[in-house]
C-alpha cells in the first residue's frame, strides 16, 4: 500500500499492507488532515518514526466486523482496557497505550489503517466527509468543558486563531461565553470574523488586560507564557499546545498567583459528531486546500506556511 513515512524526512513509499491485530479492524482511509502535531513530529516531537497522521474518516473493510461497510472516524488512543488507569476511567492515559500516528502506532497517511473496533464511531448520515474529518480536533475542543466549569460571567481569552483555536472558539460561542480570540496573523483574524467569531489581532490586547480563563492553542512554545501574562490571579489556564521544544516557565508566578493549570488533550467523539451533524459547528471554512494523496508531501509544505489553516488529503 502507499504510505507517507517519516524517518527524519518525509517520503511517499510502498509498504506492506497493514494487518489488523488484537481486536483491530482494517479501514480504507477516505480523507485525512494535517494537524499541528504532525508538523511538530517533523521537528522531533515524541521521537516518532513511521507513518504519521491521526485525523481521518474511512470505510471499514474487515468483513467479520459488525461495522463492515460503515463510514467511521476513530479515537487515537489504543488502550489495553486492563491497567489501573483504564479501570478507573482514564483509558486515554493507559500505561500500555499506543497513539495513532504519534506514539507506537502507524497512522492514517496511508491507503489503509488498523484500529481497535472499540475506537470507531459511525458518522451520522448526511454528514460530509470533509466535515467528519474534523471530529478528533473538535472532540479535543469540547474536552475543555468536560474538565472545568466556566461561568458565562467569566471572560475568556483564546490565544491562537488556527484550526484548533477556531474550533475551540465555536464551542465557547455555543456555550454563551464572553470570549475573545487573539492571533498574530491578520488573515486568520479576518477569517474568524467572517465566521462570526469574536476575534482581535494580538496587537490590540493591552498588557494589563486579563481574563479569568486563558486557553493556549497557539501551537507555539511561547504561547504558555503569553497566556499566563494575561491571566487573573486564581485564574485557569487551559493548555492545548504540544511542541517538540517546550518553553521554560517561571513556576514562582504560578504559586504566587495561585494559577490553576489544566492540560487538555483528547475528548469525546459522540458530542463532536452531534455538533457537526446538526451544523452547530461548521469546520468547512477552515479548509485551506484539499490535496490528492500522491501530493501529500506538497500538502505538508503548504500546511507549514503562515496563515494556512486546515489542509486535507483525499485518498484514492
Amino acid at each position: 500500500m502507499r504510505a507517507l513515512v517519516f524517518d527524519g524526512t518525509l517520503s511517499l513509499c510502498e509498504v506492506p499492507k497493514t494487518k489488523p491485530i488484537n481486536g483491530e479492524v482494517l479501514i480504507r482511509v477516505l480523507y485525512s488532515s494535517i494537524c499541528n502535531t504532525d508538523i511538530e513530529i517533523l521537528q522531533g516531537y515524541m521521537g516518532f518514526n513511521g507513518i504519521p497522521g491521526h485525523e481521518f474518516v474511512g470505510e471499514v473493510i474487515s468483513s467479520d466486523s459488525y461495522l463492515y461497510g460503515k463510514i467511521v472516524v476513530g479515537e487515537i488512543n489504543c488502550s489495553c482496557g486492563e491497567c489501573y488507569l483504564c479501570q478507573t476511567g482514564r483509558s486515554t492515559h493507559c500505561n500500555n497505550r499506543t497513539v495513532l500516528g504519534i506514539d507506537g502506532h502507524p497512522g492514517v497517511f496511508a491507503d489503509y489503517v488498523a484500529l481497535p473496533e472499540k475506537n470507531l464511531h459511525v458518522i451520522p448520515e448526511g454528514l460530509a466527509l470533509t466535515s467528519a474529518v474534523f471530529t478528533e480536533p473538535l472532540a479535543a475542543a469540547i474536552e475543555i468543558f468536560e474538565q472545568i466549569q466556566i461561568k458565562p460571567s467569566q471572560n475568556v481569552f483564546i490565544f491562537g486563531a488556527g484550526k484548533l483555536g477556531m474550533l475551540i472558539s465555536q464551542v465557547f460561542r455555543l456555550n454563551g461565553c464572553n470570549y475573545t480570540t487573539f492571533d498574530l496573523n491578520e488573515g486568520k483574524i479576518l477569517k474568524a470574523l467572517k465566521m462570526g467569531l469574536n476575534a482581535m489581532p494580538l496587537s490590540a490586547l493591552g498588557g494589563n488586560q486579563k481574563a479569568e480563563v486563558c486557553v493556549d492553542c497557539t501551537g507555539d512554545s511561547k504561547g504558555i507564557n503569553l497566556a499566563l501574562s494575561h491571566l487573573f490571579p486564581r485564574g485557569k489556564l487551559v493548555l492545548k499546545t504540544t511542541v517538540a521544544n517546550p518553553e521554560k516557565i517561571d513556576l514562582n508566578q504560578i504559586v504566587i498567583n495561585e494559577f490553576e493549570i489544566i492540560g487538555s488533550r483528547c475528548g469525546l467523539f459522540e458530542p463532536a459528531l452531534s455538533l457537526l451533524s446538526q451544523g452547530l459547528v461548521n469546520p468547512e471554512p477552515l479548509i485551506s486546500k484539499i490535496f490528492e494523496f500522491p501530493k501529500i508531501i506538497e500538502a505538508f509544505a503548504m500546511a507549514q506556511k503562515p496563515g494556512v489553516l486546515k489542509v486535507l488529503i483525499k485518498h484514492g
